[in-house]
């Protein structure tokens, strides 16, 4: 297990720190809260902790076009 913190790579603010099996891949889709948020980019700081940097997960666009 290793701790995994989530932040916002603008402000530097925590959203949410848990201990996890694995350091989410760039990329992957993470929850925190009732919220998604897709990883940007990670940071090993120790061998057992983790910063990970998320953004808002961009929501799948609708097809809006005329049937």
């Amino acid at each position: 297990m290793r701790t995994v913190q989530y932040r916002d790579p603008q402000t530097e603010e925590v959203l949410d720190w848990r201990c996890e099996e694995r350091t989410p891949e760039i990329g992957e889709r993470v929850r925190i809260g009732f919220e998604e948020y897709e990883v940007l980019f990670r940071w090993r700081s120790v061998p057992a902790s983790s910063i990970v940097y998320v953004r808002p997960a961009r929501v799948a666009e609708m097809d809006h076009t005329a049937a």
